[in-house]
C-alpha cells in the first residue's frame, strides 16, 4: 500500500500543525484536501522525479508513484516547503512599548530552527549535482 496524499497531510499536520495555524494556514485538515499542505506535498513528490497530473491538486495517484523507501526523505521535503511558506507569512516583529516588549518573530525563528534542523538530515537539499567539462579551440597561428 503506498502513502495517500491523506496520510503526508496528517503526518505533517503532527509535525508542524501549530506553526501552520499560527501563520493563518490550514493546521488542521487532514482528509487530503488541504490546499496549504498541496504545494508542499507537490514539491516533494516532484523533487523525488515523479511528475504529477496537475501542480494545483496533487493526487493519491500522483502520491503512489512515492516508493516506500522514499517516504521519510519526502516527508522531510515537504515538511521544508511548508516550513518556508509558514516562514514567508509569519512578518510579525517585535515590539518595544517602554518596558512592555512583546517578542512576535519567535514562531518565525522556531520555524526557522526546525528548517536548520532538517537540512541537517537532508544535506545537500536544494542543490544541483555540479557538472564539469572542458572546451577546446583549435586556433591556427598565422606568421
Amino acid at each position: 500500500m503506498s502513502i495517500t496524499r491523506a496520510n503526508a497531510e496528517t503526518l505533517l499536520v503532527r509535525r508542524i500543525g501549530p506553526l501552520l495555524v499560527a501563520a493563518g494556514m490550514d493546521g488542521a485538515t487532514v482528509d487530503g484536501t488541504n490546499n496549504d499542505l498541496n504545494g508542499p506535498v507537490g514539491w516533494a513528490v516532484r523533487y523525488l522525479g515523479h511528475t504529477t497530473a496537475d501542480i494545483t491538486s496533487i493526487t493519491d495517484t500522483d502520491m503512489a508513484k512515492v516508493a516506500a523507501a522514499d517516504y521519510d526523505e519526502f516527508l522531510d521535503i515537504a515538511t521544508l516547503q511548508a516550513l518556508e511558506s509558514i516562514i514567508g507569512n509569519l512578518d510579525d516583529v517585535d515590539i518595544a512599548v517602554g518596558p512592555r516588549s512583546e517578542k512576535l518573530s519567535q514562531l518565525a525563528k522556531q520555524a526557522e530552527g526546525l528548517m536548520d534542523r532538517l537540512l541537517k538530515r537532508r544535506p545537500g537539499y536544494g542543490m544541483t549535482t555540479p557538472e564539469i567539462g572542458y572546451i577546446t579551440h583549435n586556433i591556427a597561428e598565422h606568421d
